[in-house]
């Protein structure tokens, strides 16, 4: 049952979330790629340089949309790929392949308290009924249900055969048209169009999660023509580039070294002149593609200011995961990349080059895995934009902020129904220079661990061994502390067990024992 009617000063919420996208991917974090609206957003907002997701698509969005850590939700692993491995072996609510269903959305809390609430872009969060946007909160949605698609619709899919995309426009399923579509285009369009045609004195949550720049890498050829070239200086040089830009920016410290090439990626001096093209051609629609989400992002925000509700929104923009060095490899022979009858990624070379300047790409918990740029705008409450917040900040912490600035209590929204507490803290504080009380955050993704307490950090790569790094001194995790400072680090090795215990997220060996089983 919605509030009674009251007059509304509460703002109208946006929340923006790019996929697969890294921490310096754009302008305003010191990327190369051209991003003028998100760069006006950082400019006339706030910027956080520590603000982490949960390293994976579906982790990310089970916690922004829930205020708890992603096993607490239901979703500690993924709900395809080997998913049903991973369900059997567990036998865990934590590890379902649906956001579980006593666990309050941020979109039923907010409806509860009076707002509209709309959903555009990928969801990713369950494949049936009653598992949609529309059953989770939403009053509207136009969603692609699963975690990747063609983005000029009917086409090549990551089945590798020519169908239709798992997508919905409000509860029932939505087939795009043959001619025209491109689902960047297709979610900027529609979110404006939310925003258009809200109606009456009730305040609005627009939820806006693009699937770009996730592969497949798809870009028209006219946005691609833009970029060729820019990438032959190669990654080494790039990564460079970034690193001094970053530290100009305030965004990192120039005490941090820039972490080393993985050795998968062999130096830039020793490719050859096809690898050289291949490389500048796959990195060329990929800044397409997140240059074509900016521009979405800048018809969304016109959208505000055409009906003159700039001053009193809350717009917050992230990424769900770092650089992701996957390449799905479906294309059609003799097929043009970037066409729609391409189906490939990056990998790991532009992985990294996303991620810099730190350590490892997406569903790993060093920091390259999980920092994403965080941008917060709202002209009513923060009057300094272009400053930058280096509070360590995390994914969980989205439903509290959203609840406060929307004056919504948890026990208030959601009746009838046994909640288990939120795992955030509201952000407010910071957006006003004040610092949030001393706390502890956790990871878990396929064994991949780690522990966040103030300087420290605690982490591991599955299967390897704890590393301890000093943030202040190291945040791009170089230089292993855990021989000597053990105490510190059996403290923390302590604290996440506890944690792990708790929140229901399991070890990965007993996966790696029925895979092996299996073969």
């Amino acid at each position: 049952m919605r509030e009674k009617e009251r007059p509304e000063t509460r703002p109208n919420i946006v929340l923006i979330m790019a996929d697969d996208m890294g921490y310096s991917d754009i302008g305003s974090y010191g990327g190369e790629v051209d991003t003028p609206n998100l760069d006006r957003l950082a400019a006339e907002g706030i910027r956080f340089s520590q603000f982490y997701n949960a390293a994976r698509c579906t982790p990310t969005r089970a916690s922004l949309l829930t205020g708890l850590y992603p096993h607490q939700a239901g979703l500690g692993h993924m709900p395809d790929g080997y998913a049903t491995l991973v369900r059997k072996t567990f036998n865990s609510q934590s590890y379902t392949d649906h956001l579980a269903y006593d666990t309050p959305t941020i979109a039923e809390m907010l409806r509860n308290g009076g707002y509209r609430t709309f959903m555009v872009g990928k969801w990713h969060l369950g494949y049936d009924r009653p598992q949609w946007p529309v059953d989770r909160g939403f009053d509207r949605s136009f969603a692609l249900i699963a975690g990747a698609m063609n983005y000029y619709g009917y086409g090549l899919q990551l089945s590798g055969k020519v169908q239709d995309p798992p997508m919905a426009v409000d509860d029932h399923v939505y087939s795009p048209p043959r001619d025209g579509f491109f689902s960047t285009d297709a979610f900027s369009n529609h979110a404006a169009a939310f925003i258009r045609e809200h109606e009456g004195a009730e305040p609005f949550f627009l939820y806006l999660a693009y699937n770009a720049p996730h592969w497949p890498l798809h870009a028209p050829a006219e946005d691609v023509a833009k970029y060729r070239g820019r990438y032959m200086k190669g990654w080494d040089q790039i990564r460079r580039e970034r690193y001094r830009r970053l530290v100009d920016l305030g965004l990192i410290s120039r005490k941090w070294d820039l972490a080393p090439r993985p050795d998968r990626v062999p130096p830039w001096a020793s490719v050859t002149e096809q690898e050289e093209e291949q490389w500048d051609l796959e990195m060329s629609i990929y800044a397409a593609m997140i240059e074509r989400m900016d521009a979405g992002i800048g018809r969304v925000l016109g959208a505000l200011r055409k009906r003159g509700l700039e001053e009193h929104t809350l717009v917050i923009f992230l990424s769900d995961n770092g650089g992701a060095a996957e390449d799905p490899n479906r294309s059609r022979e003799g097929a043009l990349l970037g066409g729609p009858d391409s189906y490939e990624g990056y990998d790991i070379r532009g992985a990294h080059l996303s991620s810099s300047p730190f350590r490892l790409t997406k569903k790993y918990v060093h920091e390259g895995g999980i920092a994403t740029p965080l941008i917060v705008r709202w002209p009513a409450r923060i009057q300094h934009g272009g400053e930058i917040r280096h509070e360590p900040s995390h994914i969980i912490d989205l439903v509290p902020t959203l609840l406060d600035v929307a004056e919504v209590t948890p026990q208030d929204s959601v009746q009838s129904r046994a909640t288990t507490p939120l795992e955030g803290a509201s952000l407010t504080p910071v957006f006003a220079s004040k610092p949030l009380p001393a706390r502890t955050i956790y990871w878990e993704h396929e064994g991949n661990r780690a522990v966040r307490q103030g300087r420290w950090k605690l982490v591991s790569k599955h299967p390897g061994d704890w590393e301890l790094y000093d943030m202040q001194k190291d945040r791009t995790e170089l230089y292993d502390l855990s021989h000597e400072r053990p105490e510190k680090a059996q403290e923390l090795v302590g604290l996440y067990d506890r944690w792990a215990a708790r929140v229901g997220a399991q070890p990965w060996e007993r996966i790696d024992r029925a895979r092996e089983q299996r073969r």
